[in-house]
C-alpha cells in the first residue's frame, strides 16, 4: 500500500444514510408514477385534514399512537442489540425515506410550492423523534452492546411526547397554515 492510501472500512453510518436516499428517491418515483384517481384521492384526504373535518383527536387516539411509535422504537432497540443493527437501521431508513418523500411529493401534488411549507410544517412538532432515533443508532452502533434500560425510560418519554405533539400540534399548525 502506498504512502497516502488507507484500506477501505466499512462504515454503517455511510450504509444508512444510502439506504435513506434511496427510500426518498423510492417514495418520489411511487408518488410520480401513481394513477390520477389515486393523487385525486390523496388530495380529498389532504384537504379533509387541512379543513379539520377529521375526527378530533382523543386519548384512545394517543393511545393506539403511542402504542404504535413505542413499538417502533422498542423494535429498533432490540435490533441495535443483535446481529442484525445494521440491516435493521437500513431498512428503516428506507422507510423514513420512503415515508417523508411519500409525503412531501403528494403534498406538493396538492397545494404546489405550499405543499413544502406545509409538510415543514407536519414534520416540525415530531422533532422528539430526532434524538430518540440518533440514541438508539448510536448505541446500536457502539461496540459493546449493552441494554440501556433507564436511558430507553427516557427515550419513551420522549417518544410519548412526540405522539402527544403528533395528535394535537400537527392538526393545529396545519389549520392554522391553510388559512393562508
Amino acid at each position: 500500500m502506498g504512502k497516502y492510501h488507507t484500506p477501505f472500512r466499512f462504515q454503517p453510518s455511510i450504509l444508512t444514510v444510502f439506504c435513506f436516499f434511496a427510500g426518498i428517491f423510492a417514495g418520489t418515483m411511487w408518488v410520480n408514477r401513481m394513477g390520477a384517481g389515486l393523487k385525486e384521492q390523496l388530495g380529498v384526504f389532504g384537504q379533509a385534514f387541512l379543513t379539520g373535518s377529521t375526527q378530533p383527536p382523543s386519548l384512545e387516539l394517543l393511545a393506539e399512537l403511542l402504542l404504535k411509535r413505542s413499538l417502533g422504537i422498542g423494535i429498533l432497540w432490540l435490533l441495535g442489540m443483535s446481529l442484525f443493527a445494521v440491516p435493521g437501521f437500513c431498512l428503516a431508513a428506507v422507510y423514513a425515506g420512503f415515508s417523508m418523500a411519500f409525503l412531501i411529493s403528494s403534498m406538493t401534488v396538492q397545494a404546489g410550492l405550499m405543499g413544502v411549507f406545509l409538510f415543514l410544517l407536519s414534520v416540525f412538532p415530531q422533532i422528539f423523534y430526532l434524538p430518540v432515533l440518533a440514541v438508539l443508532y448510536i448505541w446500536a452502533m457502539a461496540p459493546g452492546n449493552k441494554i440501556h434500560g433507564g436511558g430507553f425510560a427516557v427515550l419513551l418519554i420522549l417518544t410519548a411526547a412526540g405522539a402527544a405533539s403528533e395528535l394535537w400540534l400537527n392538526p393545529w399548525f396545519l389549520h392554522f397554515a391553510s388559512g393562508f
